[in-house]
């Protein structure tokens, strides 16, 4: 008789040989870019390196079955000896960014999660700007893409989500970061879906990374995970709205075991609570489900409690009976006004 670890093991090798995912990558040779009179778009590989212009005639396009050690624009600059080159186009990016909104009151961040491209991305950041009461002179809007990967089968999803959790984190704690560390005295509004609350998460304090991907950070993308430059303080107010976070108490623990502790500019973490979205849930009764990256925070009251009790910043939304985990239906759920308004965003 084969046992349950075998099985367990038989669809973990089918999931990651058959099941194919490609990388989120732009479609622009221009992906970075300022867009008048309010938005700015910032596109970051698997790593957090911003893609810079004619990034395809540069670095060549990915595999189209992606894998963790791969597409990693770092790697290929150090391997071609361009390495000053991305940095000083990632430096010119931050500080055109930091002088466009110098005199801005307000910055929305916009976060995708994973099994996303850039154009599904797209449709639903403008959805949701259009339910904003937004000034053009004194708003900005930031329309942040990561590789949280792609696939068209729901069993590619399965590997999507392994390899994608590990691009979550290092997008937020090197990509996501430098965007909060290029501005200061703003208010800053970060409004993420799914697994991009990790990305969120890692901006504001580094997440913990096991070995198996610090050794594929440093060997395969050539990050020195020593050198990351910390949240800087500089007297913003970071207010975080988390739609469907596809995240868990582990996100918010040190190595230790400890709770973080954030940067007094982290004013709110406001969440939405559904025990029916079935993606939050993992399908409670499939073999999988107990081993993919906890969701509970946005899917176990218990949970948000647990959380809760350590930081006073914490709030919730309950959208139980939602279904959907898509952006776009918890996006267009009347709900979703009512925590803008919260904020004073809504029109």
């Amino acid at each position: 008789m084969i046992s349950k670890n075998w099985i367990y093991y038989i669809l973990l090798v089918v999931f990651f040989t058959a099941c194919s995912a490609s990388h989120n990558v732009p479609q622009s040779q221009v992906p970075n870019n300022f867009i008048n009179p309010n938005i700015t778009s910032v596109f970051v590989d698997q790593n957090g390196n911003f893609f810079p212009n004619q990034w395809k005639d540069k670095y060549g396009q990915p595999k189209g079955n992606a894998t963790r050690k791969e597409f990693s624009l770092m790697k290929i600059a150090a391997e071609n000896g361009n390495t000053d080159d991305l940095t000083k186009f990632e430096n010119s990016q931050l500080k055109g960014f930091a002088d466009r909104v110098k005199n801005k009151k307000r910055i929305i961040i916009f976060i995708h999660g994973i099994n996303n491209n850039y154009m599904e991305s797209l449709t639903n950041y403008n959805k949701a700007r259009t339910l904003m009461d937004l000034n053009n002179q004194k708003d900005e809007v930031v329309n942040f893409y990561w590789d949280g990967l792609k696939s068209n089968n729901i069993f590619g999803t399965a590997k999507v989500w392994v390899s994608a959790t590990t691009n979550s984190q290092l997008a937020g704690e090197y990509g996501l970061r430098r965007i909060l560390n290029a501005v200061n005295n703003k208010e800053i509004y970060i409004i993420s879906h799914s697994r991009g609350a990790a990305v969120v998460m890692s901006a504001l304090k580094n997440p913990v990374l096991n070995e198996v991907e610090k050794r594929i950070a440093t060997k395969h993308h050539y990050l020195d995970i020593q050198k990351v430059e910390p949240l800087k303080e500089n007297n913003n107010k970071i207010y975080s709205i988390m739609l469907a976070p596809a995240i868990g108490v582990k996100d918010f623990k040190e190595d230790d075991g400890s709770f973080k502790v954030f940067s007094d500019q982290l004013k709110s973490i406001s969440s939405t609570i559904n025990n029916t979205d079935f993606v939050l849930g993992k399908g409670k009764t499939g073999i999988l489900s107990s081993s993919f990256t906890s969701t509970d925070f946005g899917f176990n009251p218990e949970t948000f409690e647990e959380i809760s009790k350590q930081y006073q910043l914490c709030d919730y939304t309950d959208f139980t009976g939602q279904k959907s985990h898509n952006f776009k239906d918890y996006i267009t759920n009347p709900k979703f006004k009512e925590i803008l308004r919260k904020f004073k965003l809504a029109k």
